[in-house]
This record gives structure tokens, sequence and C-alpha cells, in this order.
């Protein structure tokens, strides 16, 4: 049966962007709070996509009744597109699959319920401010999440720290992403949200089929390809990375259970296709010059996939458009399994006959469009859809000009290069929407030439297009070729190198597995040089954007030698690390698994240097050494190492100082923190003891940490 859609209109401010600060409201009311309203606008269409988010999530009864309750609409003339006025404002707007209606839902959800165990924090905005009380809270204890030790929620933790661009000076990617895609990230289950978080969560959420992330990990680990494709429709597991983990046996819980979710999820993909077919004629127009191609292109590439899916669908529905909507996509269904030369007889053939076609070539691969407008045929002319009507204007446009350029590099590299140039200063790099297209194209054009022609570049040239498109450069050069380019080698000056490492680090690809071979390249000239000359390549290291940490992992000998050389210098190497990605207690621990020594000179630094809640937190940061060295390979010698670092630290500054430091230790992160904190250290504190040879010293230490945990023992 079509399923029906009876959708209000577009609310007149639809494309105005997100205000956090605004999307807020007082709540005043006591803990116990009656179910909200349902909003009665909502219309049939709305329930169904709200219906669809509360089973796959599993939220609760009152976060169920709270998003029935907001103003939220199918924003007709964006096909299936969806939005949401949350408590004041418009809170944004995406395409109506699951994950992009929970993360909209997820902008509309703060003010809906007072803060568990802090009723008087305000969702109201003061005169004058930017963010509530309860809002700059939440924030707060994100950004306390982030420092904490790593623990059992350190796969998530990581996952945001490998947010594209994130640091302490632009903590946005974190903060947007733990505002709206919280329920994504953890699937609904409040068990895997953060201690320190759950009190904002917890009358939205329940306790869900996972109960830890080791169970959510291994559960994940132990689907099928085909599972694991139908979990990404909703959950957010597929970004972590769960390379250094072995967890493994059955999981203590079962998990989603996807086989209920299957049919649901396939009711949302129909629904898409209906959107486009009962929408269609209110996207036909003329180019729009913003128009993001990347978006519409993954939107008719998803509705093609999903035709192939649900085959029958389309030509099923009473709408219109459906029938020649249904041939097209069945055309392009089989398209798209033929060469790039087959696919362009079949389209010059088929256009005249079935214009609508036009409509899908944004879903081609970029070889098959430059060989179809390579062809001086002319296009057939007509109502198009506005996206494609402006990615067909530029293709016409880009196709020329990658011509010229790959027939300028065949003859010459250099000549093609200085064609390049011209395009792109003339261009002026901009608009960078365009700049990326152009270089798609490229790339997909000849790429042998095209490779050329980029080693060619100028290095000015060169750095000026990697800021634009970063991804498609890295495409397209080897780590070693694109280092050579920014000037990251073995000859270059200091100035050169630290300029280089600038711009690699902070023009990354959006994909923290695309960029890591060049990081890990990077990694091995810095290195190499630090061998030859560790004085000079402290100052190297020591830059902001150096990532310090990554460089201890990778090359733990090379790192120590320049920490060594100058131990002032790598006190404040740690000082400015970054306080989100890699906060100072994070180096330290980097430090003693690399070197124990080396780390304790530098906690006795601190501490004469009177950081005492650096040196606190650092002692602190291992506490769950002796359950993760179980999980991840990678910390298989971790125990020894911090029992030589406890060694080291009660020969040195004694055992009165160690308990001190130790009992200090123990008292941080409480009521909010991990429940298990305290026993997990004092577990990990005792297995590093014991990992020492000498029985004095673990006598000595035994004592110390018996009286250091005494006083806070409290079943934690």
């Amino acid at each position: 049966m079509p399923l029906v859609n009876t959708a209000a209109e577009k609310p007149a401010n639809s494309e105005t962007q997100r205000e956090t600060s605004e999307a807020v409201t007082t709540v005043t009311a006591p803990t116990l709070l009656p179910l909200p309203t349902p909003n009665p606008s909502n219309t049939p269409w709305v329930q169904e996509r709200l219906d669809a988010v509360v089973r796959l999530y599993g939220l609760s009864e009152e976060g169920a009744a709270l998003v029935g309750s907001l103003d939220l609409r199918q924003t007709r003339g964006d096909p299936g597109f969806f939005g949401s006025y949350g408590f004041k404002f418009w809170a944004g707007v995406g395409e109506a699959k699951p994950i992009g209606v929970m993360h909209e839902l997820g902008h509309s959800y703060w003010g809906g319920f007072p803060v568990e165990g802090s009723p008087g924090l305000s969702w109201d905005v003061p005169s004058g401010q930017k963010l509530s009380p309860a809002l700059q809270s939440y924030h707060s204890d994100v950004l306390a999440f982030m420092a904490q030790p790593p623990d059992g929620f350190e796969v998530l933790r990581q996952r945001l720290r490998n947010l594209p661009k994130l640091s302490s000076a632009n903590p946005e990617p974190l903060i947007h992403n733990l505002e709206a895609d919280m329920v994504y990230n953890t699937g609904g289950d409040l068990a895997l949200v953060p201690p320190v978080l759950r009190k904002y969560w917890s009358r939205f959420l329940n306790q869900g089929p996972f109960g830890s992330w080791q169970n959510a990990v291994t559960w994940y680990r132990s689907l099928s390809r085909d599972d694991r494709i139908l979990a990404g429709k909703f959950l957010g597991f597929e970004h972590l990375d769960l390379r250094p983990y072995n967890f493994t046996g059955r999981p203590d819980l079962g998990g989603v259970p996807l086989a209920s979710h299957r049919e649901l999820l396939g009711r949302e993909e129909r629904q898409r296709l209906f959107d486009l077919a009962d929408q269609f004629d209110l996207l036909v127009g003329d180019a729009q010059k913003e128009e993001n191609f990347g978006f519409w292109r993954g939107y008719l590439r998803d509705k093609v996939d999903l035709h192939r899916r649900h085959p029958e669908y389309m030509a099923s529905l009473l709408l219109q458009r459906a029938p020649s909507l249904a041939e097209a996509l069945e055309f392009t269904v089989d398209l798209i399994s033929r060469s790039p030369e087959d696919q362009v007889d079949r389209l010059r053939g088929e256009l005249p006959k079935r214009p609508i076609l036009i409509n899908f070539l944004p879903a081609l691969e970029n070889e098959t469009l430059l060989l179809l407008f390579a062809d001086t045929a002319p296009l057939p002319e007509g109502a198009t859809l506005q996206a494609t009507a402006s990615f067909v204007d530029r293709l016409n446009r880009f196709s020329l000009v990658v011509d010229r350029v790959i027939a300028a590099g065949r003859r010459n590299h250099e000549r093609g290069a200085a064609e390049l140039v011209a395009f792109l200063e003339g261009a002026e790099y901009a608009p960078e929407e365009d700049i990326k297209l152009f270089f798609e194209l490229f790339g997909d054009s000849h790429r042998g030439t095209a490779v050329g022609v980029v080693r060619a570049l100028d290095k000015d040239s060169f750095r000026r297009s990697i800021e634009v498109a970063p991804f498609h450069l890295r495409s397209l050069l080897t780590a070693d070729e694109l280092l050579s380019q920014l000037d990251i080698d073995a000859q270059a000056s200091l100035e050169e190198l630290v300029l280089g490492i600038v711009i690699l680090v902070e023009e990354p690809s959006g994909n923290f597995m695309v960029d890591e071979p060049y990081l890990q390249a990077m990694y091995r000239v810095v290195a190499d040089r630090t061998f030859k000359n560790p004085v000079d390549m402290a100052g190297v290291l020591g830059q902001p954007s150096f990532p310090l940490e990554g460089f201890i992992k990778r090359h733990p000998a090379a790192a120590t030698a320049v920490l060594r050389s100058d131990l002032e210098t790598a006190l404040s190497m740690v000082w400015q690390s970054d306080a989100v990605v890699s906060p100072p207690a994070r180096i330290i621990y980097r430090l003693m698994h690399a070197d124990p020594d080396l780390a304790s000179d530098m906690i006795v630094a601190l501490d004469e240097r009177e950081e005492t809640g650096l040196v606190v937190e650092s002692l602190a940061y291992f506490a769950y050494d002796e359950e993760r060295s179980k999980v991840v390979p990678g910390l298989i010698n971790s125990l020894e190492r911090d029992g030589k670092l406890l060694q080291d630290l009660v020969t040195k500054q004694g055992p009165d100082w160690l308990m001190d430091r130790l009992g200090e230790a123990f008292l941080l992160h409480g009521d909010d923190g991990p429940q298990d904190f305290r026993a997990r250290y004092r577990s990990t504190l005792n297995a590093a003891v014991a990992t020492l040879g000498d029985a004095s010293v673990r006598k000595e230490l035994e004592g110390v940490i018996e009286k250091a945990a005494g006083a806070n023992e409290s079943g934690r």
C-alpha cells in the first residue's frame, strides 16, 4: 500500500542555521512531571517518523511523550526532509532517515527536562548571555568527560577525539555531536552514556540492550556484513575505532534485536521513495549557485539504492510521477552495473526518449559523466531538479577545464600544472564546493596524468589547494609525495618543516582513517631527524599543532630523546597540550608507558612547580590499566611500567609524599564519575606493584597504597 503523505508546509525560516544558544526554554517544574501533551499539529507523516525513532532507540515513556509534544515538520519542497522548532526556534533540518530525525530531535531536546539532581539549573538564557546555565553545565561536563582517565567509555571518547578539526580552541564539533548525536552514538542505551552526562539524559533514555561498551563492541563485531549494514542505518558504532580492542567471547546481554527492526527500517526506506515521487515537481527549477553537490549526489544515489532494494514499490504508487520515476530508477540501477563507455552509449540512446533520466546523472560515477559531457551532442532540455541543473551546469564548465589540464599534462606535467594553477587562481580557489568537485572530476579523468600534474605544482599553489580540497589531494598523492610537497622531509629547514606540519595537521581530510598514513609518514620524518638533533627538534615537537601524543605512541624512543634533552621544554610541551584532544595528564600517561623514569622526573618537576592538580590527575590516569590491558593488546606491558613509575616516585619523593598524592587521586571523579573508579584504581595499583622484583619495595608500596586508599573506601 502507498504511504500517505499529509505533511504541513515548509516553515518560512527553515533555512536558518541552528542557534544552540536559543533552542532552550525555562524548566521550573519539580522532578516528577506529567507526560507532555502531544502536539496536535503533528501530521501522520511526522508521527510515523517519530514512531520509528522511538522504537529503534527505545526511548523512555517520558522521552517518547516529549518528542511527540514538539512542533515537528515535514519540509515540503525538500523531499523527505524533516525539521523541528524545538522549544523556541527552528532547530535544524535534515533528510528524514532515522539518524537524521534523531539528530534534529537531539537539537530540539534541550530544555525538555530538569537536570537530575540539579533541578535549580535553569534552561532560561540570562540577559546578555548566549547559553542557559543548564546548557553551560552540560558543555562543562562534556569537557570533563574528555579529560577523564581511559576507562570503560574510552571507545566513545576516542571516537570523539577523531572528530575533524576538534581542539580546545574549536570544541564545537564535540559539543555539536554530544548535543545532537548522543542517542545515535549510544543506540539509545543510557548505560553507554558517560556517567558524568547521564543526569541530562536519564529521563529521555532507558537502560538499553547493551549495558556496557564492551558488550556493545562485542555484539557489533559478531554481526555479519549484512547485519552491520542494517545496524549502520540507526546506530553510530561504525564510527568507532575498534582496532585497539580485542574483546572476545559473547556479550553479557543480547544486543539490539535487528530482526524486529528490519521491517521498520524497510518502511522508512519506502517512505523516502514515496516522498521523492510525491514532491518531485516541487524541486524542479533553475540551477542554484550555492547547491551542495555532495549532499544531492548522496541523496540521489540513496534513492537508486533504495529502488534496488525495493524494486516493486515505486511502480505501485498511485502518484502521477511514480511510473516514469520507477522506469528511470530501474534503468539507472541496471546502468551502474556496466562499464563507463557502455553507460554513455545507453544514455545517449535513452535520454531523448526519457528525458527524466537526466535528473539522475549525479548518481553516476565521474568517469561516466566526463565521457558523456565530452560528447558534443546536446543533452535534452526541459524541467529538471534544481540540484541536477546545478550539477550539469558545473559539469559543462569543469569538464572543459579538466580536458584542457589533462591534455597539457599528457604532453608535459609542468604545462598541466601551469594550466591547473591558471584555473585555480582565476577562480580564486573558491567557492569551496566547486573546487572540490573539480578535483574529484580531475582525479577520475586520467589518474596517472592527474597525479603527475599535482606533483608538479609549485608548493604555494599546492598549499592553497590542500586548504580547500584536503581529501581530494590526499586521494591523489601517496604519503611521501604529499609530504614532499609540504616540505616535510629530511632536507627542509626547521621553519619549512614546522609550516608543513601545521598545514598537514590543521587541514585534515575529514576522515581519521584517511589521515592516519600521512601522519605516520610525518612521524617517521620527525623521528629520523630527532635522533640526529634532538635539541633542535624540540622546537618542532613544541608547536601547538604538533600531535605529540601520537608521536609518543608511534616513536617512543625518539619522543623521549627530545623530551630528555631539555626538561623545561618538555614540561612546557605538556602544559600546552590540547586540553580536549590530548590533555596534559594524557601526555604524562603516554610517557609512563614509554619511559617510566622520564615520566617520574617530570611528575617530580611538576610537583616542585606546585602543579599538584596535574600531578594528581596524572597519577589517577592509569586507574583502569589492569582491566584495559586484558582487552587492549597495546597495553600488555602497562602494569610493569606503572609499577616502575611507582617505584621511581617512592624512591625520589618518599612514601609520605606518594601516599598523599595517591590519596588525592582516589578522591578524583566523585559522584559523577565512573562508579568503579576507586575499586579499579586500587586494583591496578596493587597489580602494578606485584610486577616489581624487589620484595622490600613491593612491601613498602603496598603499605602506601593501603594507607592512601583506606581513608577513601566507600565501596565504589
